[in-house]
């Protein structure tokens, strides 16, 4: 038995999101440029040094954007670490059968993204604690999507309605 998958019409957003959220990620490229600048990090140095860092702001900033960048582009583990690879795995798969939900919840997490990037940076806060605001964005957009996988995904199996059915 196999299962024909319709995409539905509405999927362009979900395509359109998941585009948008390439977008982000070369935002963050001039952001975190800036703060190298500023702190005159050279490369191939990927951070400045704890020392540098606790001596000067800019070093302290430049670390923060490269962190919000490697966080937004890292594959790691549990729920809670939702990076674009992961973003996009449940994007995908949500928009299947929720387009729309999916692409609303796909915008709200990159804007969040962008809010705990820029967050992160203030030079107003101290130990990186700018970044929360983004970070509970990203999380709602994020949480969301992987809800809309999983339902989506248990469509495709037939265990969805194998599970309501025993709930009747």
């Amino acid at each position: 038995m196999s299962n024909q998958i319709i995409v539905p019409t509405e999927y362009g957003y979900v395509l359109l999101t998941a585009y948008l959220s390439t977008l982000v990620g070369y935002w963050h490229l001039p952001h975190t440029s800036r703060h190298r600048r500023a702190a005159q990090v050279p490369y191939p140095n990927a951070y400045a040094t704890a020392d540098q860092a606790k001596e000067s702001k800019a070093h302290y900033l430049f670390n923060c954007a490269q962190r919000s960048h490697a966080t937004f582009l890292e594959l790691t583990e549990g729920f809670k670490k939702q990076h674009q690879p992961q973003f996009l795995t449940t994007l995908l798969i949500s928009g299947l059968k929720f387009p729309l939900f999916s692409s609303a919840m796909g915008v709200l997490w990159c804007a969040g993204r962008v809010v705990y990037a820029r967050g992160y940076t203030d030079p107003t806060q101290v130990e990186g604690k700018g970044r929360g605001t983004g970070s509970r964005i990203f999380y709602i957009g994020g949480l969301g999507l992987l809800g809309g996988a999983l339902v989506s995904a248990l469509g495709f199996t037939g265990l969805g309605e194998r599970v309501m059915g025993l709930l009747n």
